[in-house]
């Protein structure tokens, strides 16, 4: 399963498709979801938590998106300073970095020390997509991305957060999500646009 995480991870770096691209971050949920539900072993916490990830994080924000991109009525291209290829290079270079530095934050009696690389290239894939994409859209699916790798990050080396704060961290991504929903169409309202790289033309 931390192999799927990667791979859909990964494949949101070289996505030319919105719409691919946000189908891909809820494959990745579904993946984190399922994780959780195989090390719960009768752990009400980490049941709950996958639960709250696959309905929110894999079901519910993927269709905000989804909904917010058909009504924003602009192009499902994604815009990239990166082409393709030097997107993948770097992303691949990210992951190999992320493995090597990996061992190094693993903890004594992590609970799943071999998803701690992964949850570092998640890190840095959703670091790498928020830098290199102009649209509001994809930056925001680059910034749960990253905040998938630090929910990874904490499943792997212990039992996950305390289920209050797992609670508030869904229920805090999602309303983050639907401002970000209203301020692109602010945006699109205003300028006419969701192009955060035209916004330098607003300097002074």
């Amino acid at each position: 399963m931390t192999r799927g995480i990667l791979v859909a991870a990964f494949l949101m770096v070289g996505r030319r498709s919105l719409d691919a691209s946000i189908r891909l971050y809820a494959l990745q949920n579904v993946f984190v979801a399922a994780l959780a539900f195989a090390l719960a072993d009768g752990s009400v916490h980490l049941l709950v938590a996958g639960a709250l990830l696959f309905v929110v994080k894999g079901i519910a924000i993927p269709w905000f998106l989804l909904v917010v991109l058909e009504r924003l009525d602009v192009s499902h291209e994604i815009e990239s300073y990166l082409a393709v290829a030097p997107s993948l290079l770097v992303g691949g270079l990210l992951v190999a970095l992320a493995y090597r530095l990996g061992q190094g934050f693993v903890l004594a009696g992590a609970l799943l020390p071999e998803a701690v690389p992964v949850a570092l290239a998640l890190l840095l894939l959703g670091m790498l997509i928020m830098s290199t994409r102009r649209k509001a859209v994809t930056q925001v699916i680059g910034f749960l991305t990253l905040e998938n790798g630090v929910f990874l990050l904490a499943l792997a080396e212990s039992h996950g957060l305390p289920l209050f704060i797992e609670l508030g961290v869904a229920i805090d991504t999602f309303a983050a999500v639907v401002l970000a929903g209203i301020l692109m169409f602010r945006l699109k309202g205003v300028f006419g646009h969701v192009d955060t790289s035209r916004m330098r033309d607003l300097r002074g």
